[in-house]
């Protein structure tokens, strides 16, 4: 069990396997409804998070309509949140009537589709535009200032969000030293948070990212399911956990994100559960997900 919490609040991964529509917060916020049902109280959480000006563009509209940066998947998992996280080094908060998607979601980046060109970040066909990094003292941006000279950013983003003061980074050297000095940190505090908090806390991680919480932070989880559509591999915490451990000295592996296939290639899963596929009117309701999902939510406790 991570830190001092209860027996009966358990921090569980859900991590996705090769494809990044795997189904990750489908899953994560029936179980957090889930869990919320037998335990009475539940947070789901997402680190890091972005979306795609021209994919997600309503997403992009709903969020900046109110000069704020959030996705689709935080927004869900907060809706299906009974509660906020405990305030770093512990002490929870009055219950609100709804929990911010940027208090479970300290980085959040934008992204837009660059056909022929390769982003700052070595993404191919594809430029990070500007990250949302929620800290102590609240939210700051940090914009890429390549892709701001090239006529990158869209038309009115900076009337929709507050960059004009942002932090510009014009190379991967300079980004690395923001993410040092404020990335780092956020993700940090986030970690304590979840420890802290005495209810169950969902962790869902992002692409095919093996965890999203620092490793050696106060964070390990209890168990850990693995989504990949139609099913969902679970596994023992500790041993995901050490898994991760040796991954992160493989030279395939970057410092911070290992990939959740090197991870599962080194351990048995306690167990594999189907899933069945879901119609639209039901993804988008926790308390249904958790119906159909009951069984895989089931193993995935028995496993803490």
């Amino acid at each position: 069990m991570s830190g001092d919490r209860p027996d009966d609040a358990p921090v569980l991964l859900v991590a996705g396997g090769a494809r990044v529509d795997a189904g990750k917060t489908t899953f994560s916020i029936g179980l957090t409804a889930w869990l919320a049902d037998r335990s009475g109280d539940a947070v789901g959480v997402k680190p890091r998070a972005g979306n795609d000006h021209w994919f997600d563009h309503d997403d992009y509209r709903i969020a900046t309509d109110g000069g704020r940066l959030y996705g689709k998947d935080a927004r869900r998992l907060a809706a299906a949140s009974t509660r906020p996280l405990a305030a770093a080094g512990g002490g929870g908060r009055p219950r609100p009537e709804a929990v911010a998607p940027e208090s479970i979601n300290p980085v959040h980046r934008l992204w837009r589709p660059t056909p022929g060109r390769t982003g700052m970040l070595g993404d191919p066909d594809r430029t990070f535009l500007c990250d949302r990094v929620t800290g102590a003292d609240g939210s700051r941006f940090v914009v890429n200032g390549a892709a701001e000279a090239a006529g990158l950013l869209p038309d009115g983003l900076a009337e929709r969000l507050p960059v004009a003061d942002a932090t510009r980074v014009d190379d991967v050297g300079a980004f690395n030293d923001v993410m040092a000095a404020d990335y780092l940190p956020a993700f940090d505090r986030l970690a304590e948070r979840v420890a802290a908090t005495t209810a169950p806390v969902v962790v869902e991680s992002y692409a095919d990212v093996a965890g999203p919480l620092p490793r050696d932070g106060p964070v390990t989880p209890d168990a850990v399911a693995v989504v990949d559509p139609g099913r969902a591999r679970i596994y023992a915490g500790d041993r995901y956990a050490k898994a991760r451990a040796v991954a992160s000295g493989s030279p395939r592996e970057g410092t911070m994100e290992e990939h959740t296939g090197t991870v599962t290639d080194m351990i048995e899963p306690l167990g594999t559960v189907d899933l069945p596929a879901l119609g639209g009117e039901v993804r988008g309701n926790p308390e249904r997900v958790a119906e159909r999902y009951g069984a895989a939510y089931a193993a995935l406790c028995e496993a803490v």
